[in-house]
């Protein structure tokens, strides 16, 4: 559940979670900084929605400068929240949006286990009427056999196909027992599963 929690700290503004006792700087939270090599540097995070902290992470280093990175150019990062730490990854194999970054975007990382999962939001142009204006579109990402399935809300159901291998999770995501909302649960769900069949 601490990853619908994670998920949730993303889809409202930064300043509705933000813990001031934790903070150098209003409007930043204490995290790090993954090198390519895989060191660590601590740093203040700046928080800002996830459109922008999936294309670039602003931050504070030790020595009090203000600094960014865009992905590709480090690991990644993680912010450290109220819930626990949330983890983004710099990746450039997810090729969902309609533009995609040649340098690849920081993906947030909801899951360690044996399929992970991600969390990503691209926008599309919406029509309301006289104008239009951008809308987030949520997508969850399925890390399993070295490929990428990824699901947003109008193709939720379709998940079912990778899941086959357990017949009861499929028949609830059928039956109407889980939404798209749900799957952290669900993946947790099946990876419980899996491990329990190959012990």
């Amino acid at each position: 559940m601490k990853t619908i929690t994670f998920l949730l700290i993303f889809v409202i503004p930064f300043y509705l979670f933000a813990n001031n006792n934790q903070q150098k700087k209003p409007g930043y939270n204490e995290g790090g900084i993954i090198s390519l090599n895989n060191d660590t540097i601590a740093a203040s995070i700046k928080m800002e929605n996830i459109l922008k902290l999936q294309s670039e992470v602003k931050f504070i280093d030790a020595g009090g400068k203000k600094k960014s990175f865009k992905p590709g150019l480090i690991s990644g990062y993680f912010i450290e929240t109220e819930n626990g730490r949330v983890n983004f990854e710099s990746r450039d194999d997810i090729r969902i949006s309609v533009f995609p970054s040649k340098n690849g975007d920081f993906v947030l990382r909801l899951t360690d286990d044996i399929y992970p999962l991600y969390y990503y939001v691209t926008t599309k142009m919406k029509n309301t009427g006289i104008e239009s204006e951008m809308k987030e579109i949520p997508h969850y990402l399925v890390r399993m056999d070295y490929r990428w399935y990824h699901y947003e809300k109008s193709s939720f159901k379709t998940c079912t196909k990778i899941f086959k291998e357990n017949k009861g999770l499929v028949k609830d995501i059928e039956n109407g027992r889980y939404s798209f909302s749900d799957f952290p649960e669900i993946i947790d769900r099946y990876c419980l599963s899996i491990k329990a069949k190959n012990q």
